[in-house]
């Protein structure tokens, strides 16, 4: 549990799109986990910002004990004793996400921009619905968030809809929305993909070390059993080797997911025009 000593709670985050779920996923094959897929209910303090980054000043003693006791009733409701998530908006929110769990180790997942781009722009471009939404939801609503969540699906209702583009999608990272209105939702995925990345890594430098690691979900699919063993032991799971021959059985390098918009290459090109040196410091050229 959160504070019983039973094992630390597990973050695991990165842009959309980026395989942070499916990282989650693996790690919580260890039956010690109650795994809790976005719960960005539980982890919205209610503060209006113009975009969705917060500090560890942001964490105050209020908001600091709401959530971990959210967390625990996760965790207990499961009948499990660890907790582990797989929110992109920790990405954005390091230093308050430490703030809230400073015992917590976050494991950051990077995605190729080639194979991550184009789902999303499939999410800024997609037509949700209120059933929809709500059923993503309705395990951790936080009542004192829901108005601004409304709101928020509200406007990307109409936008989705008059526009074919959302007012947003995902978190919103600094200057994402003034970019949007001269940009294509092409370079604004792009935007966003590289704008998380940054943050989050810039972020994660001001942590000790041995609380935070690095994941390419390229690498990843490529030697499955070795970087699913190192990230098992990086989790402290009571068996690396299980989940590293999980992983193994578990991850298709060939799967082929069918939502997503591929951009043209004039597309591809303005977006390396803004995300070309982070890609190429990744090894994405």
């Amino acid at each position: 549990m959160i504070d019983g000593g039973s094992g630390r709670p597990i973050l695991v985050t990165g842009a959309p799109r980026s395989g942070k779920t499916r990282v989650a996923h693996i790690i919580a094959q260890d039956s010690s986990f109650a795994h809790m897929q976005e719960p960005l209910t539980i982890w919205d303090p209610g503060l209006k910002r113009e975009d969705d980054c917060l500090t560890a000043a942001d964490a105050t003693d209020t908001i600091r004990s709401r959530i971990r006791h959210l967390c625990e009733q996760a965790v207990q409701r499961a009948g499990k004793t660890r907790y582990i998530d797989d929110l992109s908006y920790h990405a954005l929110r390091i230093g308050f996400a430490h703030r809230v769990l400073p015992e917590a180790k976050i494991v950051h997942v990077i995605r190729p921009p080639r194979e991550a781009i184009p789902e999303m722009i499939y999410g800024w471009t997609y037509r949700d619905t209120f059933k929809g939404a709500l059923a993503r939801r309705r395990r951790n609503i936080n009542i004192a968030a829901l108005p601004r969540q409304a709101w928020r699906f509200l406007r990307n209702y109409v936008g989705s809809r008059l526009e074919g583009q959302r007012s947003s999608w995902g978190p919103d990272v600094p200057g994402l929305r003034k970019f949007a209105r001269d940009h294509s939702v092409a370079e604004v995925a792009g935007f966003q993909w590289r704008a998380m990345i940054e943050i989050a890594r810039r972020d994660l430098a001001d942590l000790p070390d041995d609380q935070w690691l690095e994941v390419c979900r390229d690498q990843l699919l490529a030697a499955p059993y070795r970087e699913a063993k190192r990230i098992a032991e990086f989790c402290e799971v009571s068996d690396a080797e299980r989940i590293a021959s999980y992983a193994a059985e578990f991850l298709d390098p060939n799967f082929v997911y069918t939502k997503k918009i591929h951009p043209t290459e004039e597309e591809w090109n303005a977006i390396f025009g803004h995300i070309g040196p982070l890609a190429e410091q990744l090894g994405y050229r």
